[in-house]
């Protein structure tokens, strides 16, 4: 992990690429939770998409860590913006007045890094740290989701932390990358697309290959600490992010 304060990005926080196999969740790559929920994802849908369209969006998402360097080559010529504050070479002036948003914006701009997300809009915010711990109420935008809001306090918690939605252009893939230094101690979560299935990937930097979510698992998870992205796809999508702790059941399921 590498920690650097810059005057002009502040305190940023990056870890290096780690070339190693993913680790998963017990012996999956992928964990589905499809069966334990039954939601119309076609309500879901309508009414994220109604509400998307009433919302501003402007907030950008962010990563740690960098692109592995095999499917940096092949897919992509930028970084993220982390690798690019932590020796930035560019103009400092005209980073002078600019909120932090508006230097990531900026640095996006002026093809300078990669945003992985379109937006994040958080529905339940928390910080990164802390995202699976219910810290904070739900935001007042969730009154455009009540029937998301039922169907997520369905989901096999004990506990609700944060819950996101993150949203991609059209041709815009998710780059390969890690939430985390790869750990067994994965993030309780839960991901779900009621848009419609996203190409979502589990990638191997140590025999450079990708392995896709089944497109039966409605509900599902995976260890984001294991190289992750999506494949780009020629409309709009986005995913729907749960953080939180599983219920003892889950717990037990996953253990066996």
């Amino acid at each position: 992990m590498i920690v650097k304060y810059d005057k002009d990005f502040g305190l940023i926080e990056n870890f290096e690429h780690d070339s190693t196999a993913p680790i998963g969740i017990g012996n999956n790559l992928f964990v589905n939770f499809t069966n334990y929920c039954d939601f119309d994802y076609q309500k879901i849908d309508d009414e994220i998409c109604l509400g998307l369209a009433t919302t501003n969006l402007e907030k950008f998402p962010m990563v740690n860590g960098s692109i592995p360097p095999k499917l940096k080559e092949k897919e992509i010529d930028a970084e993220f913006e982390k690798t690019i504050m932590l020796n930035y070479k560019g103009d400092r002036k005209a980073l002078s007045g600019l909120t932090h948003q508006e230097k990531r914006k900026y640095l996006f701009f002026r093809h300078k890094s990669l945003i992985p997300w379109f937006f994040i809009l958080e529905l339940k915010p928390n910080k990164f740290s802390s995202k699976t711990k219910n810290l904070h109420p739900w935001s007042s935008v969730i009154e455009k989701f009540p029937y998301t809001k039922e169907c997520i306090e369905k989901l096999p918690f004990s506990e609700i932390g944060r819950v996101v939605i993150y949203g991609s252009w059209p041709e815009a893939r998710v780059p390969c990358h890690r939430d985390t230094k790869p750990t067994v101690k994965f993030n309780h979560h839960i991901n779900f697309n009621p848009g419609g299935y996203r190409p979502v990937y589990i990638y191997n930097s140590v025999t450079d290959s990708k392995v896709y979510l089944p497109e039966d698992y409605k509900l599902y998870a995976y260890n984001t600490s294991d190289y992750h992205g999506v494949d780009a796809l020629p409309y709009f999508s986005y995913t729907v992010r749960v953080d939180g702790i599983y219920d003892k059941n889950i717990q037990d399921f996953i253990a066996s």
